[in-house]
């Protein structure tokens, strides 16, 4: 937004940083600030006057909180995104469904449209939903793009783009693949960043195959998120200013004006993560994934802590151990054996000639 803010898509079209500044700014809380509806709309600087930072949920600040707010008055100035109009803004989180879902449309002054859909915000709901994606046909999350997608593009002819970051990126190539034709055919590219993948029977599917063209798929150089079950195409790994985990949040990847900065190959933190778990998941059957997933949460939610912020203090611990205890022997095996398989897949990748 400081190197480019000031460039009108007519001077420069829409390309990869833009998708992922949309896809970002998906992470804002904004209840009361953009309408719901798609007939209804706000201009970014509008928006901005009538948001209020101080109103939002402490348990809804995510760790990008104070810099997404930099980044909406950086939106509310620029010319390029002047006269883009913000509409459709849903966020629900249903824990009956272990469903966190929240998305929001863009009306670019370009004649395109761009649906954003929020990642993983940080709840235990929205987490359980990632690992979810491992052993179910369709998550209640993607279930809702669809939905969304139709409700919003069914009219006019205009071009359509998709993104989202994390679990965000996950929802924008499923809803692609399952959408109205009406929609589909509209649909020009999918952005995910640092999203998760699918399993087998989609990657092998005809209509993800006659998508794959448009999917575009990036990733840091340590990513965790983004390599776990498949793509179905080389993502292209991008450079950062950090190690470990906080790659994943897009404020540290390097770019340079309207490209971001490429990186050769993975480092090898992330491989040897991903192929630990990677390596569990491929050898667990779905039943296996299910318990497995259901065990792990069963125990985060014993402290009765709604985020993953709240679980890591001291506090938790004592419930968890106890939560732990108490898991049937099936979940105790399923447990025991997943950590194991962990352990050697990520020792193997650890140890393996470069």
């Amino acid at each position: 937004m400081d190197w480019r803010g000031d460039v009108p898509f007519s001077a420069d079209p829409f390309n990869e940083v833009d998708g992922l500044i949309l896809s970002q700014f998906c992470y804002v809380i904004l209840d009361g600030v953009v309408p719901e509806s798609f007939n209804e709309s706000v201009s970014f600087a509008e928006a901005y006057r009538k948001y209020d930072p101080e109103t939002v949920n402490i348990k809804q600040r995510i760790l990008t909180f104070e810099q997404d707010n930099l980044l909406f008055r950086r939106l509310a100035e620029s010319r390029r995104f002047r006269g883009t109009a913000l509409c459709g803004y849903v966020s629900d989180t249903e824990h009956t469904e272990d469903m966190q879902f929240s998305a929001l449309t863009y009306r670019l002054d370009d004649g395109s449209s761009f649906a954003a859909f929020r990642g993983t915000d940080g709840t235990v709901v929205g987490w359980k939903e990632d690992f979810n994606l491992s052993y179910m046909q369709q998550t209640a999350g993607q279930e809702r793009a669809i939905a969304y997608i139709n409700e919003a593009f069914s009219d006019g002819d205009y071009p359509v783009r998709l993104g989202g970051h994390s679990k965000g990126g996950n929802s924008a190539v499923y809803s692609s693949l399952f959408c109205d034709e009406c929609v589909r055919r509209r649909i020009t590219n999918i952005y995910s960043y640092d999203g998760p993948g699918f399993r087998d029977e989609i990657l092998e599917s005809e209509v993800y195959q006659h998508m794959l063209p448009r999917i575009r798929c990036y990733i840091p150089e340590a990513s965790i998120v983004g390599m776990l079950l498949g793509s179905g195409t080389d993502p292209r790994i991008v450079k950062t200013s950090v190690n470990g985990i906080k790659q994943h949040y897009a404020y540290y990847w390097e770019l340079r004006r309207n490209r971001f900065m490429p990186a050769d190959r993975l480092k090898k933190s992330g491989d040897v993560i991903n192929k630990a778990i990677s390596g569990m998941l491929s050898d667990f059957s779905d039943t296996e994934r299910e318990i497995f997933t259901d065990s792990l949460f069963e125990i985060l939610k014993a402290p009765d802590k709604e985020t993953l912020k709240e679980l890591t203090k001291l506090s938790s611990y004592p419930a968890i151990i106890k939560a732990i205890s108490k898991l049937r022997p099936e979940q105790q095996a399923v447990m025991k054996e997943a950590f194991k398989k962990i352990a050697q897949n990520g020792t193997g990748a650890l140890f393996k000639p470069q």
